[in-house]
């Protein structure tokens, strides 16, 4: 039996390497060990926070995001943001807020099923990357003063119009 959180992390490696890369292969993002379990229990061992991570010293010396990955959660609606019902979206976007370290940004990675994956960002993130992303359907998605707002994109979009050299930048 598949883990399909595993199975979509290894789709998000390998979607980060060709981006980054042109390429398929060698990887230069892979799943974290344990998907960031280590990341909490050494403080030497922070950099493996996150379900996604750099494994190249290419990237590794300069990436400035912690990525958390979520699929399924077939009951998860933007709808119930609106009835004031706990939506999944909130606890993927806080898990997300709880890893990052070392002024490190999160981004959130999220595919419903059936769906094309999102990506979520904050408005620091939107803010540094707005000439190349002033133009993509967005949903912001705002918890009053409880936690930062969550700039959600199309992940395909959002990559095909950010570079490595833009997130170098940031």
């Amino acid at each position: 039996m598949s883990n399909k959180g595993s199975e979509f992390e290894r789709y998000v490696s390998k979607f980060l390497t060709k981006w980054f890369t042109g390429k398929t292969k060698p990887y230069f993002f892979w799943r974290s060990p344990s998907s960031g379990m280590l990341g909490t229990v050494y403080e030497e061992n922070k950099h493996l926070k996150g379900d996604i991570i750099p494994i190249k010293s290419e990237v590794k010396e300069w990436w400035p995001f912690v990525i958390e990955c979520k699929t399924g959660y077939p009951k998860t609606s933007f709808w119930q943001h609106f009835n004031n019902v706990k939506f999944g979206i909130e606890d993927f976007w806080t898990q997300a807020l709880d890893q990052i370290y070392d002024n490190k940004q999160p981004i959130l990675i999220y595919r419903k099923k059936g769906r094309k994956p999102i990506v979520g960002i904050n408005k620091y993130i939107q803010r540094k990357l707005k000439k190349n992303i002033k133009d993509l359907n967005n949903i912001t998605v705002c918890w009053g003063s409880k936690i930062q707002d969550c700039i959600l994109y199309d992940m395909e979009e959002f990559f095909e119009r950010i570079t490595p050299d833009d997130i170098r930048k940031i």
